[in-house]
């Protein structure tokens, strides 16, 4: 199986993960979940899990922090699964200083849809933001 990813599914997916960071997105039960799978998991930047069930119960009434993600790179792990990392910054407020990790998604193909099924966030040294990305 070759690593390349096909440009226009890793935009997709590109497109897909900032999704997951619109406020209408995560004030809506229906849409996260349309993208994330059954069996989702997250470790959080400060070592914590949340399943599916943890997300969708506490995302729609969270204060959406501020992000930029750059970065981005996919590879094919499967026909059914791609890996997504990039760099992210993010703070919950203007006057919060920014916090700095890589990220890791795990996106597969299941019922027609593209849907995530890991995702990891781990602290990082600063980077410079390209906010053209």
């Amino acid at each position: 199986m070759a690593n390349k990813i096909r440009a226009e599914l890793l935009e997709h997916l590109i497109e897909q993960e900032r999704q997951l960071l619109e406020p209408s997105v995560r004030q809506s039960c229906n849409m996260l979940d349309r993208l994330l799978s059954e069996d989702f998991y997250e470790i959080s930047a400060n070592g914590l899990i949340f399943d599916k069930k943890h997300v969708i119960s506490r995302l729609p009434d969270e204060k959406v922090p501020q992000f930029y993600n750059q970065a981005f790179k996919g590879r094919m792990l499967s026909e059914q699964l791609v890996q997504l990392t990039y760099h992210a910054a993010y703070r919950r407020s203007v006057k919060c200083q920014l916090n700095y990790s890589v990220r890791m998604s795990l996106w597969r193909f299941e019922d027609d849809l593209w849907r995530l099924v890991f995702h990891q966030g781990t602290p990082c040294a600063e980077f410079k933001l390209s906010l053209d990305d």
